[in-house]
């Protein structure tokens, strides 16, 4: 069976590959819609460090993706099924011999750590193509009355459940959560509609803040004067995530939790001194597991969060040639103040 295949070459250009796609023994899936991330972008126009870009190209992109069971030889899932696609993978091989496994299988944690993972659209290629081929495991079932232009906010909701699975709930009785993007939109949805959790929202832009609608915000930390914090997540990423992040350490309680989820290109500075003054604990975050997108599909399955996804959706684009998807990054280059997604479907 061949596909076309979609790949980043360069910086700002896109080719197709004509692709023989390995079906023995694998689970066929229809690739149904898919959203693009700040990290295709990034990889779109070679934002990166050269050294870095030069063992990723060519690249398939894309690694939020939904799609339609087609056949599946170990009769896990039934054809029609809706699945979401996981794009985080485990080479086992490695495993038994791995020195860090004891971490990585901390309930707390999760394979999402291990250092032989693979990464779809970032360590091998992502999802943009019409159909795929992988293991049952990979696949994660979701009810079929569940739009795809929901469903497919999967990844984002995710890597949110894996944060929280870093906070020790039974100890914490404030929240406070750092950025007013996308990310941060789904940490708070996360915690609220999950975890039944209020937050203390720190943002800047006053019009993305109002789709917290059940969080405190915080629109100027200098003029913040309530109760310290015993967990703070940082969603901000950038270079603007170092700021973000001293604000953290000067609002957290003794022997706090600081969660870093946000992404920076760059090193940014935080006062370790304070951090040591006052005890504190940094924990790193990066991406999920197939644990967290099964929680998140029973999640999916609540009115309120299917309502408040729904609301995201910037644009459904339509695929049928390789200029359709320059105009679908086009709409998400030219996106500074939305928070949503640009989906693209086949």
């Amino acid at each position: 069976m061949f596909i076309t295949t979609y790949k980043v070459t360069s910086p700002g250009v896109l080719e197709e590959f004509i692709e023989a796609l390995d079906t023995e023994n694998k689970t066929i899936v229809k690739v149904d819609t898919m959203a693009i991330c700040k990290a295709d972008i990034r990889y779109f126009l070679g934002a990166r460090e050269k050294n870095v870009l030069d063992h990723k190209y060519p690249l398939c992109p894309i690694h939020e993706a939904v799609g339609v069971v087609v056949k599946d030889p170990s009769n896990t899932f039934s054809v029609g099924d809706k699945v979401i696609l996981v794009p985080n993978s485990i080479n086992e091989n490695y495993c038994n011999d791995c020195e860090e496994k004891i971490r990585c299988h901390r309930k707390d944690m999760g394979n999402n750590y291990c250092p032989y993972a693979s990464f779809k659209s970032s360590t091998c290629d992502g999802f943009l193509r019409p159909f795929i081929t992988t293991s049952p495991e990979l696949l994660v079932k979701y009810d079929s009355s569940i739009d795809s232009s929901i469903a497919v906010f999967s990844e984002l909701l995710s890597v949110s459940y894996a944060a929280c699975r870093r906070i020790n709930f039974d100890e914490t009785k404030n929240i406070a959560l750092f950025g007013d993007g996308l990310m941060a939109y789904m940490v708070y949805l996360v915690l609220y509609y999950k975890f039944h959790k209020k937050v203390t929202v720190f943002g800047i832009d006053k019009n993305k803040m109002s789709k917290f609608i059940h969080a405190e915000k915080v629109t100027t930390y200098e003029e913040y004067k309530g109760h310290k914090f015993d967990t703070l997540i940082e969603a901000i990423g950038g270079t603007y995530s170092g700021n973000g992040i001293n604000n953290m350490i000067e609002l957290a309680c003794i022997g706090g939790d600081l969660i870093l989820m946000g992404v920076s290109e760059e090193k940014v500075n935080i006062n370790t001194r304070r951090i040591l003054d006052k005890g504190l604990c940094l924990k790193g975050v990066t991406r999920s597991t197939s644990r967290d997108f099964k929680q998140v599909a029973r999640l999916l399955n609540e009115t309120d969060i299917k309502k408040d996804l729904k609301e995201l959706v910037i644009s459904v684009n339509k695929i049928e040639s390789v200029n359709d998807i320059y105009s679908s990054y086009e709409k998400d280059i030219n996106n500074k103040s939305i928070i949503g997604k640009n989906l693209m479907m086949w």
